[in-house]
């Protein structure tokens, strides 16, 4: 059985709110586009968990705050393929 992400894929809006301060938090994109032996970017580990569930068929991205700057790996459950 297949699952996709239904944020990778467009099929849905990301919605959460900062754990610190309230906002709205934005997605940048999957962690594993953060982590790799050429990648721009920072390690994918500097950034918390704001779920500590582990969702074995899912994605994980990793989502800012533009307002106080934290950033945090959040947890999107797969939904099954057509």
């Amino acid at each position: 059985m297949s699952y996709i992400c239904p944020l990778c894929n467009g099929l849905a809006s990301f919605t959460a709110s900062c754990p610190d301060c309230g906002h709205v938090l934005e997605d940048a994109g999957m962690k594993g586009d953060y982590i790799g032996p050429y990648s721009p970017y920072g390690s994918a580990d500097q950034y918390t968990s704001v779920y500590s569930i582990h969702i074995s068929s899912g994605c994980e991205h990793v989502v800012h705050c533009p307002h106080c700057h934290e950033g945090y790996i959040y947890h999107v459950n797969a939904w099954k393929a057509p």
